[in-house]
């Protein structure tokens, strides 16, 4: 039988809100098309056969649907072929039939007696199988005269000939009636129940997804090379993902304690599957051993290790038994279920396994990776040789992306490793690619711990860069105590400062992120300083990549040299780079390059309006943070939901998070995302309208008239500053900006930069050159591309034409800018593009209520003074004095009889045709 794997569904479902019953995981699509062949749950005369592999989830399926069945109303009949009972006549109809026997009692005298015989309740001779199938199908329709009869019948296999033949007959006559069978069997399996005729649906193992929330569910804590072992295994069949995970020890579940080539079975699974496998000849045992350790079903390794004669002799009573079979797509051997490879493992002996090894050494010959790793597997006893070999395949696979991989292979070579120096050394590697690139902070932790009983003399920056980056992600460390660390260890370390030394380049990586984390200019000079030291010369990318990180502006055109290909606005790679790494991530790739890729494509969807791909990218990445033991980049993906929320006008939401951000940097000393938290702020007061608000924010982040060369950040909100500055009337300020950036040649560094900087000139430029500015940043190259940018300078362009009286020009621009914030979503701003249409369609002496005449900006103050603005912002709002406002309010009042502006949301709804509110 398959394994019935259900699992409850988290609160905020759907399925639970609506008060549904649970669904097997990962099984949602199969449920629809399964429950649409039987008719949407009417079991109106359908039949359908469910097959698949074992383990599949068969059962748990045919539960399902029994479920939906009944729930639609049917009465579901229930029976489980038994291969014990295989050859008693009628077992299974004796299950199937128990709940209708009352219904029996009431057939005619015929069928009842027909039914009694055949079912052990009389002593009559047993009647032919006409006669049983007749009465069968005659109560069963008798049954569905009240409500429809559903049949799930599993393990059609086990089911005797007799009862078979009876249903067969009566899925064979549906015409008219109200009855439906599911039944489910293995692939390929024989049967007494004579398919023809019958629609069959194939079970498809899960895919990667349902695969990993099952293991989630059921195994929670399991840790990451565990998991990425577990669910390469079991291939998408539910009772491998179970089964595999249960038998592991809590030390390999837990940590990185030295995983077997092939999971190990179960005692259940162990009895049920090794038999099939010790039964085989030696030779057949021997060949199917290379290929469940070899794991690429590559047929030369059959040929290597066998002689042609002695391999298709060995290999006819392997696929006799059905346990491999040939891929004729792929031209590759694989093993029909994917518990047999653990099943071959688990007959074999240390000896066997040893030599084996040692065989696909030698057929391995071209491939580095593999030989050493299968060297490995073969040495029992420390081996220099061995352990250099594993150490260059570990440097290999980490520099391919593997990080699993390559921290199983160095772990491996310090276990072979006979002097204590070298053991702790390639431990001390294994521990950093744990911390830095799979987010095992628990196997870094005990690795670290292992590499220093080693060598308890071991010091040097790889080192002080793994206790770094456990200080970091275990959440409790500061930056300055990580800087102290990385400064420390690269200032008194043996390396020379040579430039090919991996161990001191990674570990001034990781000192760049603290410094950039930090937001302090002081904290680089010592990076900088290391890396003026270093011989022959500083890698290019980590030199250019460490001035453009400190001040991309004061770098100018040596910083785009050097980069060349990098572009300085994103400092991101190209999407396509991005998503193929986020691809390999979501299949179990390098976690840290994972998180990198939604890191940097966030970064380019927020400006490019991309908000609903941000939104999910967003939330993946704060999902794999949480699973995966990197909280320190938590806040960068929280920043991107504060941005959201503040376009979107959900205000509160947007200060709540950035609050959120700040309460956790500050007391770290992470000063960059308390800035970033800063610019989520600085547009959620823009977009409520509070210029002096967001103008505090802004000169927090940098002041204005400077760009801090600590805040490469500052360069993304110069024109959130500029406009906050001129809503607020600080025109020198806002000058002195667009200046700063001008000198400073920030519009040379990107097309999106030069895009703010045109925006901002034009915000400050006189009415007599506004026109040209704006026209000029409308005209730049690519500036379509930030559709969120170019729509606010439309909104301001259509503001600056209405004050100028260019209506039907105003008209365009708004009209243009509201179109692009109702498709982005972005609600303060496309109010505020319409509610500047609305102001140009009216007349000049404005709408009149009786003797009362209001002109078109005095009902634009009253409107903006009903909905809450103080006359500081309705002020930023229009563009006027805050004395000149409540002088406009204090001509309005007698005007419209009130006698302060509780009165005016009653007042101006009386006027006609008013649609303020």
């Amino acid at each position: 039988m398959s394994l019935g794997l259900r699992v409850e569904r988290l609160p905020q479902t759907a399925a639970a809100d609506a008060g549904q019953h649970p669904v097997v995981v990962g099984r949602a699509r199969q449920l629809r098309e399964i429950t649409g062949l039987l008719g949407q749950g009417s079991a109106a005369g359908r039949a359908l056969l469910l097959s698949g592999e074992p383990g599949v989830g068969k059962s748990a399926l045919l539960g399902e649907v029994a479920r939906v069945m009944s729930g639609a109303g049917a009465r579901v009949l229930s029976a489980v072929g038994v291969r014990s009972e295989s050859e008693l006549a009628y077992a299974g109809l004796h299950q199937l039939l128990l709940p209708l026997n009352d219904r029996i009692e009431r057939l005619e005298d015929t069928h009842r007696r027909v039914l009694r015989s055949a079912l052990g309740y009389g002593g009559d001779p047993v009647p032919d199988g006409l006669h049983v199938s007749d009465a069968v199908l005659v109560l069963l329709r008798q049954a569905a005269t009240e409500r429809p009869v559903f049949i799930v019948v599993d393990d059609l296999g086990c089911f005797d000939r007799a009862s078979s033949a009876v249903l067969g007959f009566v899925a064979r006559r549906p015409a008219g009636s109200c009855i439906g069978l599911l039944a489910a069997c293995r692939s390929g399996a024989e049967t007494f129940f004579d398919r023809a005729g019958f629609t069959e649906y194939e079970l498809p193992p899960l895919d990667r997804d349902a695969a990993v929330e099952l293991l989630g569910v059921r195994f929670p804590g399991l840790a990451g090379p565990a998991r990425e072992r577990v669910l390469a295994q079991a291939q998408g069949n539910p009772l491998a993902l179970v089964e595999l995970p249960a038998a592991l020890s809590g030390p390999q579940r837990d940590a990185p304690t030295d995983l077997h080539d092939v999971l190990p079975l179960s005692p259940r699974l162990r009895s049920r599957h090794a038999a099939r496998v010790a039964h085989l000849p030696a030779e057949s045992r021997r060949l199917l051993l290379l290929l469940a350790l070899d794991d690429t079903g590559d047929p030369g390794v059959l040929r290597a290790g066998s002689d042609d004669s002695k391999a298709l002799m060995a290999l006819s009573a392997v696929e006799s038994d059905r346990l491999i079979t040939f891929d004729d797509t792929n031209r590759r051997f694989v093993f029909r279920h994917p518990l047999m490879r653990a099943a071959v493992v688990e007959a074999s002996t240390l000896t066997e396994r040893c030599q084996a090894h040692r065989t696909l050494a030698e057929i391995r010959a071209q491939a580095p990776e593999r030989r050493a790793w299968h060297l490995g597997r073969a040495t029992l006893v420390p081996d220099e040789r061995v352990a250099a070999l594993l150490e260059e395949a570990g440097h290999r696979a980490a520099r391919r992306g593997d990080a699993t991989a390559a921290v199983a292979t160095f772990t491996r070579a310090a276990e072979l490793s006979p002097r204590p120096a070298d053991r702790g050394r390639r431990l001390i590697r294994a521990a950093y690619l744990a911390a830095d690139a799979t987010g095992e902070l628990r196997a870094a932790s005990e690795l670290l711990d292992r590499a220093r009983c080693a060598d308890p003399d071991l010091t040097g920056s790889l080192t002080a860069a793994t206790r770094v980056l456990l200080l970091l992600n275990g959440g409790d460390g500061d930056i300055d105590m990580a800087h102290r660390l990385l400064v420390e260890a690269i200032e008194t370390g043996s390396h020379g400062y040579d430039a090919g030394d991996d161990a001191l380049i990674e570990t001034l990586h990781v000192l760049q992120l603290v410094c950039w984390s930090a937001g302090r200019d002081a904290l680089w000079r010592p990076f900088h300083a290391a890396l003026d030291r270093l011989k022959p010369a500083a890698p290019p990318l980590l030199a250019a990549c460490g001035r453009t990180w400190r001040d991309p502006a004061g770098t100018g055109s040596v910083g785009r040299h050097d980069l060349a290909p990098v572009r300085l606005d994103r400092l991101t790679e190209p999407r396509d780079v991005s998503w193929d790494a986020v691809r390999r991530g979501r299949r179990g790739g390098h976690v840290r390059r994972h998180i990198d890729a939604l890191m940097d494509l966030c970064l380019q969807d927020f400006p490019a309006g991309r908000w609903e791909e941000a939104e999910t990218l967003a939330a993946e990445g704060l999902t794999i943070c949480e699973e995966r033991q990197y909280p320190f980049f938590s806040w960068y993906f929280e920043y991107y939901q504060a941005l959201l929320a503040a376009v979107r006008g959900q205000f509160e939401e947007s200060r709540s998070t950035a609050d959120r951000i700040t309460q956790w940097a500050v007391p770290r000393g992470v000063l960059a995302a308390a800035a970033f938290a800063d610019h989520a702020r600085v547009l959620a007061e823009l977009g409520a309208g509070d210029g002096e608000c967001a103008y505090r924010h802004a000169v927090a982040i940098s002041p204005a008239g400077r760009l801090a060369p600590h805040a490469p950040y500052a360069l993304w909100v110069c024109m959130d500053l500029v406009e906050a500055a001129v809503h607020t009337r600080r025109t020198a300020e806002a000058e002195a900006h667009v200046r700063a950036m001008r000198e400073a040649g920030v519009a040379a560094l990107s097309p999106r930069l030069a895009l703010l900087v045109a925006g901002s000139a034009a915000l400050v430029a006189p009415d007599d050159g506004a026109v040209g500015c704006f026209e000029q940043a409308l005209a730049l190259p690519g500036a379509q591309e930030w559709r969120f940018d170019l729509a606010r300078i439309r909104l301001a362009y259509g503001e600056r034409l209405r004050r100028m009286r260019f209506v039907t020009e105003a008209r365009a621009q708004l009209a243009a800018a509201a179109e692009v914030f109702e498709r982005l979503g972005a609600r303060p701003w496309a109010d505020r593009a319409t509610g500047e249409l609305r102001a140009t369609r009216r007349s000049r002496t404005g709408p009149k209520h009786g003797s009362v005449t209001l002109t078109g900006q005095e009902q634009e103050i009253a409107v903006l003074a009903a909905s809450g603005l103080t006359n500081k912002q309705i002020g930023e709002r229009l563009h006027l004095s805050p004395r000149t406002v409540g002088s406009h309010l204090y001509q309005l009042f007698p005007k419209l009889g009130i006698a302060s502006r509780a009165g005016l949301r009653d007042a101006l709804a009386s006027f006609p045709g008013s649609n303020a509110f």
